[in-house]
């Protein structure tokens, strides 16, 4: 019997316990949205006023599938078939290096120049702006509901940080730079899903 009462108590500890990752909060009166009638979302495909192509499929994959993972809202395919449609625009893709070494410090150790610096990490940093609005009878959009935008950044590390030093330095910074940005995405995405469904 005590073995049984151990088991329960560890059983309500664990499900106290906070999750790990990112979740959609949601409240038993409803969300700002279903308020007003806001069930289904139509997504627009994102614009992208950077230099970064590419950039706003991102945005848009990270936007529905946050979308597709909330018990309040879902996201469709075709405008005639939503309550409101979701316009965004990508304003700022930016890297900047937010860590520098000797290149003599570089491993291996002695190569480069004392009086050379060069990065050793980079700040990812995305930029983005977003509107919601109600779709009336013809598919148009009707009322503004909702408005945001949100920067949002991640660190990674430059080439010599990897082991990858030569002709390739750059493309793999760049592909550094891809993998910070959807993972940058995919927050933002939950932050603005999360404030659409909070207020207006």
């Amino acid at each position: 019997m005590a073995f049984h009462r151990v088991i329960l108590l560890v059983t309500a500890v664990v499900a106290s316990l906070p999750g790990c990752g990112y979740s959609l909060r949601t409240s038993k009166s409803g969300s700002a949205l279903s308020k007003k009638g806001i069930h289904r979302i139509y997504v627009e495909p994102i614009a992208n006023a950077t230099y970064r192509a590419g950039v706003e499929n991102t945005v848009f994959n990270a936007i529905v599938r946050t979308i597709s993972g909330s018990p309040e809202v879902r996201a469709v395919s075709r405008r005639e078939d939503a309550d409101a449609v979701l316009s965004g625009k990508v304003i700022g893709v930016t890297r900047n290096v937010s860590g520098v070494l000797k290149a003599s410090d570089l491993n291996p150790k002695g190569l480069g120049s004392p009086s050379i610096l060069v990065a050793t990490e980079y700040v990812a940093v995305l930029e983005c702006e977003f509107s919601l609005h109600s779709i009336v009878r013809d598919g148009s959009k009707g009322q503004q509901l909702w408005r945001g935008g949100f920067s949002r950044s991640k660190p990674f590390p430059a080439n010599n940080q990897l082991w990858s030093l030569g002709s390739t330095s750059a493309l793999i910074n760049e592909s550094e730079l891809d993998r910070s940005l959807a993972d940058v995405a995919e927050l933002m995405s939950g932050d603005l899903v999360q404030s659409m469904l909070e207020d207006f």
